[in-house]
């Protein structure tokens, strides 16, 4: 569990910075499978979900045929953990900025609302196995999560060795 949060507070800060980078309403037009990375920071999303899919691709070991089928399971699923992830950010966000103001029953509230999304998140990976099986035999599902493993070590590690960014790259963020 504790493993699982320091994971989410890892992931919370690095979309932050991607967020920050910026982004324009003409890349939000598309179909939602688009718009969804390049919601999540522009070009630079959208690179990491290119990468993302031929590391799981290469990793999982998909035929075409298993993409097609696996791929919309994925972001399906996806979607679902970074709203979630999103609406766990945006609550504790609010009691940060708030939490002088908040009475005892809305502090209780949104302890249980963030009780409530930790379960859902916890239950995300059941759910969506059963689908994963019904498409792929289970040693490409067991190689899918063992490839989520392998890149999101890969992200984390890319993300410390990035060099900081000079004055004039963070004057025009």
């Amino acid at each position: 569990m504790i493993r699982l949060f320091f994971i989410s507070t890892i992931l919370f800060f690095i979309s932050l910075q991607i967020e920050a980078q910026g982004q324009n309403d003409a890349q939000r037009q598309g179909p939602p499978e688009r718009r969804v990375m390049i919601v999540r920071g522009g070009a630079a999303g959208e690179q990491v979900q290119v990468e993302r899919i031929a590391y799981f691709s290469e990793q999982i070991g998909l035929t075409t045929d298993e993409a097609q089928l696996f791929w919309p399971i994925y972001n399906e699923m996806d979607n679902r953990r970074t709203a979630l992830f999103e609406e766990r950010a945006a609550i504790m966000q609010k009691f940060m900025n708030e939490s002088a103001k908040m009475t005892d029953k809305q502090l209780d509230e949104h302890l249980n609302r963030l009780l409530a999304i930790q379960k859902q998140e916890l239950a995300l990976p059941g759910e969506y196995d059963a689908k994963f099986r019904k498409v792929l035999p289970a040693r490409k599902v067991m190689n899918l999560y063992v490839a989520e493993m392998g890149f999101r070590n890969y992200l984390l590690q890319r993300t410390r060795n990035l060099p900081p960014p000079s004055r004039s790259e963070r004057i025009e963020r």
